[in-house]
């Protein structure tokens, strides 16, 4: 006979089932109404680039490929199922990620948090109750690139730590061709997370070049080699976008200059933003964590992110665009998924005798249910009120 434990695994595995149908279904209407244009979003754009031969990214040619085999009407609803299959790919390559770092949690409860992660949303704090535009949302539906750059994420991270934790040994040689490749695969379709990821593994490598006075220089240097190949295409990308003739118009970077208002509004922005993943990481996930270096990873990525996007701006066509902000919006599921896996951890150890344990597993399901109400407001909203999905 089942125990009790047994029974609650097939019931997150049931309730996992029936969530991931429901989150099919919207996220299929949801890219549609934006592939017909009937919902506020980047894809019209994108996909008129695509068809005029004028967008860099890789995803023109999934747009090119659908629109001259089925036509723009089916290739409307191609292109939707697509991204939804899409977004059900990335549950699963974050799920992999995910057991990678919390081997002993349950793998249907690993799922559901890989689930709640592509639902989540920011807080709503007074003063500030925009839900989605102008708003640090990962769960942004409007973006086609992002949500396509995002996929192989948490499988650049998996190899990355696999790498990262035979630094001393002989490095697998799968993981770093799988470095290389899902990487590079990223950056194609979106460059912004290559970014971040680019300047802190390259202050990890050094970090840890100079602690090891040299000794580990060779393993280093081959897992720096393994981000060349993405570098190349941020550089090319960068070179199309910048140069003086894109658009009619000259665009670059710069210094972002920020007065003490706005930098405040803006920390404020990240924080009911992140309240999840920040309680998660301060309370319990440094500490305890045996495999602490990769929550240390995914937060040095995700901070070099952040700090980019409140220190550089660009210029010229693009400077509205907030294109510094999609770094660290590329890396939220995985962020999220991270803090629901160490929710769930502390939920498993808690005594429910001490008064101070049942608090603190409180305060990260109220947390997490914050979030969660967001997120299926910015789900069901779409289609029944337009443009007013974005603000209460």
């Amino acid at each position: 006979m089942p125990n009790q434990r047994e029974k609650l695994s097939r019931l997150c595995l049931v309730f996992c089932g029936v969530l991931t149908l429901a989150l099919c279904y919207r996220w299929q209407r949801i890219f549609y109404l934006m592939c017909a244009d009937y919902i506020l979003s980047d894809m019209p754009a994108h996909i008129r680039l695509a068809l005029g031969h004028n967008d860099y990214s890789l995803a023109s040619l999934i747009v090119r490929g659908l629109w001259g085999l089925l036509g723009e009407s089916r290739g409307q609803t191609a292109l939707s199922l697509v991204l939804t299959a899409n977004q059900l790919l990335g549950v699963f390559t974050l799920w992999l990620l995910l057991r990678r770092m919390f081997p002993a949690l349950e793998k249907s409860f690993v799922l559901l948090a890989a689930l709640l992660a592509h639902l989540c949303g920011p807080w709503i704090f007074p003063g500030q109750t925009q839900m989605y535009l102008g708003v640090y949302n990962g769960n942004l539906y409007h973006n086609m690139t992002l949500l396509f750059s995002r996929t192989p994420i948490p499988l650049v991270l998996l190899c990355f730590f696999r790498l990262w934790d035979a630094r001393e040994e002989k490095l697998p040689l799968h993981d770093w061709l799988g470095l290389c490749l899902w990487l590079l695969l990223s950056t194609l379709f979106k460059p912004s997370f290559l970014g971040a990821f680019a300047p802190a593994v390259f202050v990890m490598l050094v970090w840890d070049f100079v602690r090891t006075r040299c000794r580990g220089f060779k393993n280093e240097f081959l897992i720096g080699l393994a981000v060349v190949p993405s570098l190349v295409v941020l550089w090319w990308s960068s070179s199309v976008l910048y140069a003086e003739d894109f658009a009619g118009t000259q665009s670059g970077m710069a210094l972002r200059a920020l007065t003490l208002p706005l930098l405040g509004s803006l920390l404020v922005m990240y924080l009911r933003s992140l309240l999840l993943p920040l309680w998660s990481h301060f309370t319990q996930g440094v500490k305890e964590s045996a495999q602490r270096s990769h929550l240390r990873i995914v937060w040095g990525v995700l901070g070099t992110a952040i700090l980019e996007a409140l220190t550089l701006t660009e210029t010229g066509f693009r400077a509205n665009d907030g294109n510094f902000e999609w770094g660290s919006l590329a890396l939220y599921p995985v962020v999220f998924g991270v803090s629901i896996a160490l929710l769930w951890r502390l939920l498993e150890r808690t005594d429910m005798k001490r008064r101070p344990d049942v608090v603190r597993a409180l305060i990260g399901v109220v947390l997490l249910l914050g979030h969660l109400i967001v997120g299926v407001y910015c789900l069901s909203r779409p289609g029944h009120a337009g443009y007013d999905w974005f603000y209460f």
